[in-house]
C-alpha cells in the first residue's frame, strides 16, 4: 500500500472512532471543538487524533464529565487527565485510549483552552498548512514520519511539517541534522507561502 494510502486510511479510521465517541458532539457542549494535527492535514501515521476545544473558562468539572462518559465506551481502555493552566500551554489536558476493530490502541489527545489563548494554537496551522500541501509535499512528510517512527524517533510532527514545507528536506538524515539546530517546545510556526 502507498503511502497516501496508508495515511488516508488512517485518516477514515479516526473519523470512525470520532463517530463512535460521538467526540465532537460531546465535546460542543462546553466548548467548540477542532480537530487539529495529522487527522485535520490528511498526515496521520501514528494511531493519534487530536483535538483542542475552545471555551469561555476551561473547567475542570465539565471536562471531567466529558471524560467520564467518554470512559465506559467498552472501547476505551484508559482516560486521563492533567491540569496546565498554569503552565506554558494554558489548558486543561484529556486523554483517552481506544482500541479500534482491528485492535489497534488509539491515543486521543484533548485540549480545553480558553477562546483568548494567547498561543500557540494548532487550530491556527490547520487552514495555512491545508493550503499549501500538495501530493508531492504530503508524500514527503509521510515518508518522513514513517522513518522517524521505524527508527523510534521522539520527534514533534509540526517540525517535519516545516522542514519539508519551508526547507524542502527530503530525508531522514538531511532532516535529523536540521532538526538538532532546532529549538524545541511550543512553536508559532506556519508555512511562509502563504
Amino acid at each position: 500500500m502507498d503511502v497516501l494510502e496508508r495515511a488516508q486510511q488512517r485518516k477514515t479510521n479516526g473519523e470512525s472512532i470520532l463517530a463512535d465517541l460521538d467526540l465532537l458532539n460531546l465535546w460542543r457542549s462546553v466548548g467548540t471543538p477542532i480537530i487539529v494535527g495529522g487527522l485535520a492535514y490528511n498526515l496521520v501515521v501514528n494511531p493519534d487524533i487530536d483535538i483542542e476545544i475552545y471555551c469561555d473558562e476551561p473547567d475542570i468539572k465539565s471536562g471531567m464529565a466529558i471524560l467520564a462518559s467518554l470512559a465506559i465506551n467498552p472501547n476505551v481502555t484508559h482516560a486521563k487527565y492533567s491540569n496546565h493552566l498554569d503552565g506554558p500551554d494554558q489548558g486543561l489536558y484529556f486523554q483517552i485510549k481506544y482500541k479500534d476493530y482491528e485492535g489497534e490502541v488509539w491515543k486521543i489527545d484533548m485540549w480545553l483552552m480558553a477562546h483568548d489563548h494567547p498561543g500557540p494554537c494548532a487550530m491556527d496551522l490547520v487552514k495555512p498548512l491545508v493550503a499549501v500541501l500538495d501530493e508531492s509535499k504530503r508524500r514527503m512528510i509521510l515518508n518522513l514520519k514513517e522513518k522517524a517512527k521505524e527508527g523510534n524517533l521522539k520527534v514533534a510532527s509540526i517540525k517535519i511539517y516545516e522542514a519539508v514545507i519551508d526547507y524542502n528536506i527530503e530525508n531522514l538524515d538531511e532532516f535529523l541534522t536540521w532538526y538538532e539546530s532546532q529549538s524545541q517546545g511550543l512553536t508559532f510556526w506556519k508555512p511562509r507561502d502563504v
